[in-house]
């Protein structure tokens, strides 16, 4: 385990609040909820590199967890994102995901090649509730977004992905009333210069034992993602458990693949010890 930068203990709040999707935010109180508030706390992922690698890493980190519900930029359950549009079926935001840098020193399969910077994603994501009851919500998530690596020679162009999917969230009703559990499961497609982050080989970098590659778009493989959380006025907990499978995809035979499942672990315990004293309601 190696310690990270700043950045990356940022990547790491992102992957932990934002990948886990299971918002379990209440506003039922007539007063509302603090414009914003910050929480210290640890958090922790176990990870493969990437989907097709088997060596994996273990990022463990005290990490801030930002909320703020403003009426346009907004970071709470629901992810780090401007929201544009909502009413009560559908709701269009720019929402953002993070991947963690990668040295290639720590990677067999990558050895000689140039290491992978810190991957950003940004794009627009619409969002349709498909149904729902007093304590459950089935949504249909569309987000389109674009790929930029954050390297050494500065900011990259590396593409885009589209990973359209269904979300399942349901209330518990124990202990405070404050856990919610979420499943999510869905494909995901990406162009060429997306695959080549990870799976690409240039001919500067073949070998006797790892010909070039050349990527294509389409299939970048599936996803499913179990998640429990607790959000209440003092604290957030939350875990999560997520599968990949890239069997199929249009890389899948790339040297840079040696299996075709991912399993990534993670956990956060955060108190909120600031708070803002404007009061806003959920929207």
């Amino acid at each position: 385990m190696k310690f990270f930068t700043i950045f990356q203990m940022f990547t790491l709040t992102v992957i932990l609040v934002v990948g886990a999707t299971a918002s379990a935010e209440t506003d039922k109180d007539e007063e509302g909820l603090p414009l914003w508030e910050l929480g210290l706390g640890l958090g922790a992922v176990h990870q493969s590199y990437y989907t097709g690698t088997k060596q994996s890493r273990v990022i463990l980190l005290p990490i801030p967890v930002p909320v703020y519900r403003g009426d346009i930029l907004k970071s709470d359950d629901d992810g780090v994102r401007a929201q544009l549009f909502k009413n009560k079926r559908a709701k269009l935001d720019i929402s953002m995901d993070f991947n963690a840098q990668i040295e290639s020193d720590d990677v067999d399969l990558r050895e000689g090649m140039d290491d992978i910077g810190n991957i950003v994603e940004f794009g627009p994501s619409f969002e349709v509730l498909l149904g729902e009851t007093d304590n459950s919500r089935l949504h249909l998530n569309l987000p389109l977004r674009a790929i930029v690596e954050i390297g050494e020679n500065g900011l990259d162009s590396r593409g885009f992905n589209f990973s359209p999917h269904l979300t399942y969230h349901r209330d518990l009703a124990f202990a405070d009333n404050s856990w919610v559990a979420g499943v999510s499961l869905g494909p995901q497609f990406g162009n060429s210069d997306y695959h080549d982050i990870y799976y690409g080989v240039g001919a500067a970098d073949a070998t006797p034992n790892r010909a070039a590659y050349s990527t294509d778009s389409g299939y970048s493989g599936s996803r499913l993602q179990l998640t429990l959380k607790s959000n209440n006025r003092k604290r957030l907990l939350l875990g999560f458990l997520r599968y990949e499978n890239i069997d199929g995809a249009t890389f899948d035979d790339s040297p840079m693949v040696e299996t075709n499942e991912n399993l990534v672990v993670g956990f956060l315990y955060s108190h909120y010890f600031f708070k803002s004293k404007q009061r806003v309601h959920r929207k």
